[in-house]
């Protein structure tokens, strides 16, 4: 138990922090207290959350933004390092040099996505307007790490000060934007694609396309997706699967529609959870996105509860509060596109709170820490650099037992010119699960 101590009697979002921190990643209690004689008589664990000068508990000076109510613009973030890691809102007093509560309120909110509108060519929030990207610290789950260094300061000060602390989890998602390659394109995409396959003399694409349409052979795709499940049958493991069911176009699905074939497999899937893939057209369009989901738990006949959007094409808080409002439980539509890492500075699931509101929801935020898309396209690694750089970010969520939640596309590993991408994830995902069993920080 920790007893926080707060002259202000609004704790609202303090009290939402303080539940990431202590109960989410510690693994323990807590307690807000805006009496001091109730503090001083605490002989536990204490946090001077106050300007006060109070001879008891561990001192944190607040800078104001938990006692106010929706969103300001904050000129001066006061960056500054804290055990080695990027830190900001800096104090001069108290026993931890920057506003701890704050900073970790400030990420995990997107706060400054309610500030800054700079958006990229998809609309969505621009990577470099982002604080951790600008100050190299996306990589590393500052909330977690930040919350690991209070418990060490709390230990020095109680010794008998005591966590159960929140173990690494490895979670598996997979985007299928185009369950097929070469099947249900219709006639005249289908002729298009062969002919520019006889004019560049690609035979031996033009063989497989022909093979496949003719039922010769399997699609790849659809191999693909077979081949995914079977591994985590084999490895007794669950995965979610989220589903793009968005009209055909640029950014759309491919075949011509969703298939009877496709669907009836998806209903024989078992140790999965199928969520919805919001089309590209339903980024600020709740109508649309609602009737994708219905459209999904029609096809499905069962009831769909997650999502991911297409392209992350999200901003917050709108995207967040139309998830809400289509009555979906959890999103994973939090990740940067065009870099990995952790886009809220935690590897750990929290609720959705809007700033502007000051309204906590029942949304559960699932951030997407790595996308294959991201290694492959976006920054254009090599296999190896890649396979490096993915357990890199699975060690960063071992090290405070966050959860290595992972996103890979059955395009990116389907075919021969796919195959060392197809060996990275097979060694990747025996990786992330080997961490599961390792007791030790990697």
């Amino acid at each position: 138990m920790v007893v926080i101590y707060v002259r202000e009697g609004n704790v609202k979002r303090l009290d939402y922090i303080s539940r990431h921190i202590f109960e989410n990643i510690l693994g323990t209690t807590f307690k807000i207290t805006t009496e001091k004689r109730v503090f001083l008589r605490e002989t536990g664990a204490c946090i001077n959350y106050s300007g006060e000068v109070i001879n008891r508990g561990l001192q944190i000076i607040p800078n104001g933004l938990l006692s106010e109510t929706g969103v300001r613009k904050i000129h001066d973030l006061g960056e500054s390092k804290w055990k080695d890691f990027f830190c900001f809102f800096k104090q001069e007093r108290g026993d931890i040099p920057f506003d701890l509560f704050s900073a970790a309120f400030y990420l995990l909110t997107s706060y400054e996505e309610y500030i800054l509108k700079q958006t990229d060519e998809h609309d969505r929030f621009d990577l470099n307007s982002s604080l951790l990207h600008r100050n190299d610290s996306l990589e590393v789950p500052l909330i977690d790490r930040w919350a690991y260094g209070l418990k060490e300061e709390l230990e020095k000060k109680y010794p008998n000060f005591k966590c159960n602390l929140r173990k690494y989890r490895f979670i598996s998602t997979f985007d299928i934007d185009y369950p097929f390659l070469y099947r249900y394109k219709g006639v005249v995409k289908t002729a298009g694609l062969l002919l520019r396959d006889m004019l560049k003399f690609n035979f031996r694409n033009l063989k497989e396309h022909l093979s496949v349409i003719l039922h010769l052979n399997p699609d790849p795709y659809m191999q693909t997706i077979k081949k995914i499940d079977g591994l985590y049958k084999k490895a007794g493991r669950t995965y979610h699967l989220f589903v793009l069911l968005g009209r055909n176009g640029k950014y759309g699905r491919s075949t011509v529609k969703q298939t009877t074939l496709y669907n009836n497999y998806l209903k024989t899937l078992e140790q999965v959870t199928i969520g919805s893939h919001p089309s590209y057209d339903t980024y600020h369009n709740p109508d649309l996105l609602i009737q994708e989901k219905e459209e999904l738990e029609n096809l499905l006949d069962r009831e769909i509860t997650t999502n991911r959007r297409h392209y992350f094409r999200m901003t917050c808080p709108q995207s967040f509060r139309e998830s809400t409002l289509a009555g979906f439980k959890e999103d994973f539509s939090l990740s940067f596109a065009k870099a990995p890492g952790f886009r809220s500075g935690t590897a750990i699931p929290y609720y959705f709170y809007d700033v502007e509101q000051d309204t906590l929801s029942d949304l559960l935020i699932r951030p997407t820490i790595m996308m294959d898309s991201t290694l492959i396209t976006h920054l254009g690694y090599s296999p190896g650099y890649a396979f490096f750089k993915i357990k890199q970010l699975a060690d960063e969520c071992k090290k405070s037992g966050g959860d290595y939640l992972w996103l890979w596309h059955n395009s990116n590993l389907s075919g021969k010119k796919n195959k060392l991408w197809n060996d990275v994830f097979i060694a990747s995902f025996n990786y992330a699960v080997s961490l599961e069993n390792d007791n030790f920080a990697k």
